[in-house]
């Protein structure tokens, strides 16, 4: 507050459009600069410090870079890399002869990016195996767990059968093990040979 307004730093809006945007359709470049007026007189203010760019992409396909004065080529360049396909950046940098640093990075940078996308990918993949397979081993481990229970318990109902246990008995002991009717029938087999 109070601090010289003109000390203030630049304000720069860029918009990279994928379409054309209608307010601009009259413009025949594919980039457009607009700054601020007061709205009653139109008469711009603020000028030198805020500038709002809209760069429409479509509208490129009505240029070639060779085309287009020399002070945007490499602008064309960034936006050749916005536009391309992840998996078509490398043909796009030679069909478009791109020189423009600021651009190679840009497309270093996008190759990158998705590169560990992949790698993420395969990791969250990786963990998701791993999940199964533990889900796979805690389900044996209870299936083996219940099978040593059911185990237990069945020599119970040998013992209790041998021990001439009361039928009822029998019949709770068969109920808790889960022991189906043909199952106790072996037991008492078994109980018998023993």
């Amino acid at each position: 507050m109070g601090d010289d307004f003109t000390e203030a730093p630049d304000v720069i809006g860029i918009n990279i459009l994928g379409f054309k945007l209608p307010q601009l359709k009259h413009r025949k470049q594919f980039v457009s600069r607009i700054v601020r007026a007061e709205y009653d007189s139109k008469t711009p203010f603020l000028d030198d410090k805020y500038n709002d760019y809209y760069i429409e992409l479509t509208k490129m396909d009505d240029w070639t870079k060779a085309t287009l004065p020399t002070e945007y080529h490499d602008l064309w360049d960034i936006c050749c890399i916005f536009r391309a396909k992840v998996k078509d950046i490398e043909e796009v940098i030679r069909m478009q002869a791109i020189k423009n640093p600021i651009a190679l990075d840009l497309a270093d940078g996008v190759r990158k990016t998705v590169s560990r996308n992949d790698v993420v990918n395969d990791t969250l993949n990786r963990a998701g195996e791993l999940l199964q397979l533990q889900n796979y081993f805690r389900k044996r481990e209870q299936k083996a767990a219940i099978s040593a229970e059911a185990t237990g318990m069945e020599k119970m109902i040998i013992a209790a059968i041998q021990g001439n246990f009361q039928p009822e008995a029998i019949e709770v002991m068969k109920k808790t093990a889960g022991v189906t009717d043909a199952r106790l029938a072996e037991l008492r087999k078994q109980a018998q040979a023993k």
